[in-house]
């Protein structure tokens, strides 16, 4: 008993600490307010890299249509929020991808943050790109992920 005892004491201390880390005090994330200084911009370089790069994944490896996004312009910002009262804030974007055969179409995506991955707090790209998604994850029109 009272090595079960003292096992779920250790236990809990390393909670205890793990969310005394988290604490960011009055600069950092709100969760679920209105501040989103942990979170990039809709331009930023870092952003549209991991939206080209999950599209080249998807291409590569499960719609094989040869397509790639040559570039992305006119990146904007569509939106703000924690829907769902959640822990997580967003911020909802969209920009116009130049596809390497020629075309044009709209790439949606939502940035999330903090972003608890195994090594400490980031951020998190998810994204679409309309009329490129065969098996419809995010609707044909990547309605799933707009605000």
């Amino acid at each position: 008993m009272l090595r079960t005892l003292t096992s779920v004491l250790v236990v809990a201390t390393g909670f205890a600490g793990s969310a005394m880390a988290a604490d960011y005090g009055s600069a950092g994330p709100s969760y679920g307010g209105a501040v989103y200084s942990d979170i990039p911009s809709c331009s930023d370089g870092l952003v549209g890299a991991k939206v080209i790069e999950k599209f080249s994944y998807q291409d590569a490896r499960v719609i094989h249509a040869g397509v790639a996004i040559a570039s992305l312009s006119n990146p904007h910002q569509t939106g703000v929020g924690t829907p769902w009262h959640g822990r997580v804030d967003r911020r909802f974007c969209s920009a116009t991808a130049w596809l390497t055969d020629g075309h044009k179409a709209e790439a949606v995506y939502v940035i999330e943050g903090p972003y608890l991955a195994a090594f400490g707090l980031g951020w998190h790209v998810e994204s679409c790109v309309a009329g490129h998604d065969p098996w419809r994850v995010y609707d044909a029109l990547c309605r799933s992920i707009r605000p």
